[in-house]
């Protein structure tokens, strides 16, 4: 058997690379950290899908959500941030495909925090 075998694993992972020349090689753009403006970007989407899954909650649901948006909004310290953003999750998985852009929101803030 000839040639290469070549398994890719990860994020911006580019395979077998060639280069003959000099600076980097670049597809995609460099990976940097998210910074303060995408957290920001992240929890508006966040925000603005919660409002829109607020009709398909009940009562007891819906409370649950607001208390939960207040937390946010007081600023909570990391660990009791990711644990009122899994709260979030899990009542929207629970609602199917109507609680997946909630889902893919907190997912998303969760990356930018």
């Amino acid at each position: 058997m000839n040639g290469d075998h070549i398994q890719q694993y990860g994020s911006g992972n580019l395979g077998k690379v060639v280069h003959s020349g000099s600076g980097d090689i670049v597809t995609g753009g460099k990976h940097t950290a998210a910074g303060p403006d995408a957290r920001a970007a992240a929890l508006d989407t966040l925000l603005t899908e919660l409002q829109a899954l607020r009709h398909h909650l009940d009562d007891g649901r819906r409370a649950e959500v607001d208390a939960a948006v207040r937390e946010i909004g007081a600023h909570p310290s990391g660990e009791r941030f990711r644990t009122v953003l899994e709260r979030i999750a899990g009542i929207a998985t629970v609602l199917g495909a109507v609680g997946t852009p909630v889902v893919t929101a907190v997912m998303a803030l969760m990356g930018a925090s």
